[in-house]
């Protein structure tokens, strides 16, 4: 992982030291967001952790690299990958339904009070309020899919900082299914992870 590592930092440092003069800003930018997909396309076969730490390499020297899809996209996959990760380790019932198909759920825990949905989101929209709704709204009525258990709950993991105001959000949206929301970064958050899911999983058909 080491060499991996440096080999983002030596390509991010080329990107940077590469000089404007060598053509318009329009055709730089260009040069630039190749170099991140071939750093992207480096890590698509790495543990979850180490394309996690070669993600942040690569935006802490490449400032733009946050505003690239395709790093948006590969950090969103990476965060589901270990999420993921995380809750089979602590629940090793759950079961992934992500991927190219569209299940509606990321993943589902299954608890002695009920089945969990995870959702599992990168990126500020949600704090909005209004993506939280349609994540909601979409798990509670999605059709059926007999690949695809019903849920009794969703629980939505985030990597970005939860405002203090987020959590009457949420509260809001019990009316339509128990929800919750937790921030996950790394093995550090794994305690708020597990009182999250419990918490959740003790309001599921009323048992809480």
């Amino acid at each position: 992982m080491a060499l991996l590592l440096a080999g983002v930092v030596l390509l991010v440092m080329a990107i940077n030291g590469a000089p404007l003069t060598r053509a318009r800003y329009q055709d730089y930018e260009l040069f630039m967001a190749r170099r991140r997909r071939r750093v992207v396309a480096s890590i698509e076969e790495d543990s979850p952790e180490a394309a996690r730490q070669a993600l942040q390499v690569l935006n802490a020297l490449d400032p733009g690299a946050s505003r690239d899809p395709v790093v948006a996209q590969m950090s969103g996959l990476v965060l589901e990958r270990e999420v993921v990760d995380r809750l089979r380790r602590l629940y090793p019932s759950t079961v992934l339904y992500g991927g190219a198909m569209d299940r509606g759920v990321d993943a589902i825990i299954a608890t002695d009070s009920g089945r969990i949905g995870v959702q599992i989101k990168s990126g500020r929209d949600l704090f909005t309020g209004v993506q939280l709704r349609e994540i909601v709204r979409r798990v509670a009525n999605r059709r059926a899919d007999p690949a695809v258990p019903s849920v009794d709950g969703v629980l939505v993991v985030t990597n970005m900082p939860l405002p203090s105001t987020f959590s009457r959000r949420v509260r809001d949206m019990n009316s339509i299914m128990p929800t919750a929301v937790v921030r996950w970064v790394d093995e550090q958050d794994d305690q708020a992870l597990e009182r999250t899911v419990r918490e959740l999983s003790s309001r599921l058909n009323g048992s809480g």
